[in-house]
């Protein structure tokens, strides 16, 4: 495969597995937490802001994740009933339109990050802009699938059985 495809595989590939490394890494430090305050009556300061900051990482990248994959909310009843080539604009549309909302999201994060980006965490006592990125991070991605699903679309026949059976739909 090459193209808009295998890039987007790939970048998906690489980011589940980021995932996957923040998820263990939520995991163990909830249950050392949890152990240190219920056991040694003691804790370890910031662990709870960590723990948070990488959800809102695992968060924001998942969103990212479900526009690559179409697995968002959508009901799909009167599109699947048109013919293939409306379908495909209509999909392409959505794509554009999701895209937009992104790249929107992502240029006002940029103001409100510079305007509050480098007040500090309490506990951890970094700047906020740590955590803040992660609206940029996940709505960039965003905007890049929805690209790379415009380019992909275009040269290709509408969704086979196959896709349209991961997705979430509403009245079928």
């Amino acid at each position: 495969m090459s193209g808009p495809g295998a890039i987007e595989t790939g970048l998906s590939r690489m980011l589940e597995r980021f995932l996957a490394l923040l998820l263990l890494a939520i995991f163990g430090t909830v249950v050392l937490l949890v152990i240190l305050r219920y056991v040694f009556n003691t804790t370890v300061v910031g662990g709870n802001e960590g723990a948070l900051i990488a959800f809102v990482y695992t968060t924001a990248i998942g969103g990212a994740l479900a526009v690559a994959r179409r697995e968002h909310i959508e009901i799909r009843y009167f599109v699947d009933l048109m013919p293939a080539g409306i379908q495909r604009f209509l999909d392409v549309l959505q794509l554009a339109l999701v895209a937009i909302v992104n790249f929107a999201i992502v240029w006002y994060s940029i103001v409100w990050i510079a305007s509050t980006g480098s007040y500090l965490m309490p506990a951890l006592q970094i700047p906020q802009i740590v955590a803040q990125l992660s609206v940029c991070i996940g709505s960039s991605l965003a905007f890049v699938y929805c690209l790379l699903g415009i380019l992909y679309a275009r040269g290709s026949p509408s969704r086979s059985p196959a896709e349209g059976s991961r997705r979430c739909t509403a009245g079928h």
